[in-house]
């Protein structure tokens, strides 16, 4: 007889957190549905690639978006350095225009922040990322499309061809048959930090602690032995889920930009914030499905809370997570509708590591648990002045 099921029922249910209330600034968004928000995202992204007029600027949007010295630690060009590029190096276009240009960026940004937060995150930014297909003078612009489940990935694109009096046909295409360089609207979403409700006080744990322990970590390298994605570059994701004790008290989902290739990856990101955590449960995913950042975050922590119960007394592993994923898709769990929509897109092959660190033994070289993954880490012992502003 199974009797882990009636045990997962509790766990779910007690992981259920009603809604905030809606962000004023995303009260019109907030009421739509999954596919609803991700239209009107889609139908925003037209309207922007449209007030660049590709049609006059194809060449100059290309030449900013492939210059080295404009470009962040993941290779792309981030939306709100647009305004300055353009009083920098094309004075001669209108202030009406530069000013409408401004206004497109911020609802962009507001639009995209709504979907994936339900709230502003001025730390979320839309970039562009010019991939390189075949060379070309005149690329395509345009974006990804959500990814359905056994379907080849998609992309809506336009050229300068293609506008013509404030207006662009966009083309659906598989990303496999583009036949030049193309240039993609991204979204490099913020931290993204939950509490969790514990019951038990917390203890410090530098009151027990023998030696100093680090404050944070950062990821300084991280070798993938797979990714699925090759086209836009794998968008990997980093669920970390703190525990003072044996209880949960934080949880933090974060991107990880700079991570764009199978193979030894190097960077630095700011990957572990200790604060009252004696551990931390890392789990390490791939997202080419567009689903909101605040859902990945809340379906995975509800993963790796029925996977710890499926590895019963031992850490879980990255099986004991994907099988979770078929828990939570019976639906024991009271969620709103967009979560068992998100939950529908994702793919168990989309999980690709996990491991518990403990505070007190934090290595600089890690091996996940399958060795799929392997990261350096980096501990910092000093305290980061406004930490918990940083939340």
């Amino acid at each position: 007889m199974n009797t882990r099921l009636p045990l997962l029922i509790p766990i779910l249910l007690s992981l259920f957190i009603p809604p905030a209330f809606a962000d004023k600034e995303c009260s019109d968004i907030d009421a739509l549905g999954l596919k609803e928000k991700q239209q009107r995202l889609t139908d925003m992204k037209q309207r922007f690639i449209e007030t660049l007029k590709p049609w006059k600027h194809l060449d100059h949007i290309r030449k900013e978006a492939t210059n080295p010295s404009q470009l962040d630690e993941a290779g792309d060009l981030a939306l709100q350095s647009i305004p300055e590029i353009i009083q920098k190096n094309y004075p001669e276009v209108p202030k009406t225009i530069q000013e409408d240009i401004s206004q497109q960026i911020e609802e962009l940004d507001r639009v995209a922040d709504c979907f994936h937060f339900g709230k502003r995150n001025k730390e979320s930014l839309m970039k562009l990322r010019y991939r390189k297909v075949q060379d070309t003078d005149s690329p395509y612009i345009g974006f990804l499309l959500p990814k359905e489940r056994d379907q080849p990935r998609k992309a809506e694109v336009t050229s300068s061809s293609s506008c013509r009096d404030k207006h662009c046909d966009f083309t659906t295409k598989n990303v496999d048959d583009l036949d030049k360089d193309v240039i993609l609207l991204v979204h490099r979403p913020a931290r993204l930090s939950t509490p969790v409700t514990h019951t038990k006080p917390i203890v410090d744990p530098n009151t027990t602690a023998t030696e100093r322990l680090p404050e944070r970590d950062y990821l300084l390298e991280l070798n993938l032995e797979r990714v699925g994605e090759y086209f836009t570059k794998p968008e990997i994701y980093m669920h970390l889920t703190y525990y003072n004790g044996d209880q949960p008290i934080r949880e933090d989902t974060i991107e990880i930009p700079w991570a764009k290739e199978k193979g030894v990856n190097k960077g630095k990101t700011e990957l572990i914030i200790w604060m009252n955590a004696d551990s931390v449960q890392l789990t390490l995913m791939e997202n080419d499905w567009e689903i909101p950042f605040r859902l990945i975050g809340k379906i995975l922590s509800k993963a790796v809370a029925i996977g710890i119960q499926l590895a019963s007394a031992s850490y879980p592993e990255i099986g004991h997570i994907k099988s979770a994923l078929d828990t939570l898709n019976n639906r024991f769990s009271s969620e709103e509708t967009e979560f068992y929509d998100a939950l529908g897109r994702m793919n168990a092959d989309d999980l690709l590591d996990t491991v518990r660190l403990q505070r007190t033994d934090v290595q600089s070289y890690v091996v996940m648990k399958t060795g799929v993954v392997k990261m350096t880490l980096m501990p910092v012992y000093t305290p980061k002045t406004g930490l918990k502003d940083e939340l």
